[in-house]
């Protein structure tokens, strides 16, 4: 399982990264994350930056996964 940190308004989120079905564009400091369930989460932070984040993430868990084969 691979958690995630997404800035928040007031802190931080810790999200599991296969959860996160969507990140929406809000602005160029903001975006809204959806999640498994509809939870939506507001972020204090780029889209970009969280779509880097989860495909750093989902890319690092599937190598991790291959090399244990």
């Amino acid at each position: 399982m691979i958690y995630i940190e997404l800035k928040s308004l007031a802190g931080s989120n810790y999200v599991k990264a296969l959860d996160v079905i969507a990140v929406q564009y809000t602005d160029s400091t903001r975006c809204a994350v959806m999640m498994q369930g509809g939870t939506t989460l507001p972020c204090n932070e780029s889209a970009k930056s969280v779509v880097e984040k989860l495909e750093k993430a989902i890319t690092d868990m599937a190598s991790a996964s291959s090399q244990t084969r």
